[in-house]
């Protein structure tokens, strides 16, 4: 078959589709992680709390930000950044406390991955809505990731905690 019959059969298909009430399906969006740190040092368990409270985003230990972005042709990306704590010297950490730090961070690093999700989720869902009402797609995502720390307390329940 040549390339316009095989462009005339997609066509015809597209318009058939349509005629179905089908839309068209769309890509998967383009999903972009970025991970920042910011450097804490205190070696006991309330100075690297405190550390944490002061450097970290926002007054948190870590933080997710998610964006979406969507063109009027409906190609939809999510850009997803990460900021944890990075210990300067773990190995000024007395054993007791890198045990409990190395715990903590993994536990933290899982929980801001869950709001991560969210916001592949909800750009997977303006995509296959084809962008349509988007904004309250962002929100119903949104309440998602303030009903996942509400529920485990900034993560606390899942192990985001400094014995």
């Amino acid at each position: 078959m040549g390339r316009s019959s095989l462009s005339t059969i997609a066509t015809k298909a597209a318009i058939f589709a349509l005629g179905l009430g089908l839309a068209p399906a769309q890509s998967e969006p383009l999903i972009i992680v970025q991970t920042k740190t910011y450097p804490v040092s205190a070696t006991t368990s309330a100075g690297l709390q405190a550390e944490m409270r002061k450097r970290g985003p926002r007054g948190f230990w870590a933080y997710t930000r998610w964006d979406i972005r969507w063109s009027k042709d409906c190609v939809v990306d999510v850009q997803i950044t990460y900021t944890l704590p990075r210990h300067s010297n773990p190995g000024d950490l007395p054993v007791p406390i890198a045990r409990s730090w190395r715990s903590m961070r993994a536990a933290l690093k899982a929980h801001e991955e869950e709001h991560g999700s969210h916001g592949i989720a909800a750009a997977r869902e303006i995509s296959q809505a084809n962008c349509v009402e988007a904004k309250s797609i962002i929100r119903k995502y949104n309440l998602a990731d303030l009903r996942l720390d509400r529920l485990t307390r900034h993560g606390q329940t899942q192990g985001v905690r400094l014995d």
